[in-house]
């Protein structure tokens, strides 16, 4: 089996710009690669403002959080949303819907890998972040 070169990649993708994300996230996201498409991983930091959060979506080989600052929210469909925070590393398993972004009144910085292709799904809406974040907090009190 022949041996690969291992791939250092110093800070960020050089060259890479930190861009807004629109069409399938709500609120102001930014971006910011990390590592190019690369064996099929995508990894960037992003930054979530306050109500920040993306679309419903899965992966095709599963994706990794590790939350950098401040505090949010991760949902798998079908269950109430949990708290994450500074420190906290979370594995979605392949073909899992889901979505995570900031609290209400927090920022949340999170470095994603995702392995595989997205499949990207419907809005998560006002309503919907909204009565999902109520149930959650009921169930934790």
């Amino acid at each position: 089996m022949a041996e690969k070169d291992i791939v250092i990649l110093h800070a960020r993708t050089p060259g890479a710009k930190a861009e807004t994300r629109g069409g399938t996230f709500t609120g102001v996201v930014w971006g910011d690669p990390l590592l190019p498409t690369q064996d099929n991983v995508l990894m960037n930091t992003v930054y979530f403002s306050p109500c920040s959060r993306t679309y419903w979506h899965s992966h095709e080989g599963g994706q990794m959080l590790h939350v950098t600052s401040g505090e949010g929210w991760v949902c798998q469909r079908g269950e109430a949303p949990v708290k994450i925070q500074q420190g906290d590393t979370i594995w979605t398993p392949p073909g899992t819907n889901h979505w995570h972004g900031s609290d209400n009144d927090s920022f949340m910085v999170h470095i994603a890998m995702s392995l595989g292709a997205t499949n990207w799904l419907e809005e998560v809406g006002v309503d919907e972040f909204e009565g999902l974040l109520d149930q959650a907090k009921k169930a934790d009190s």
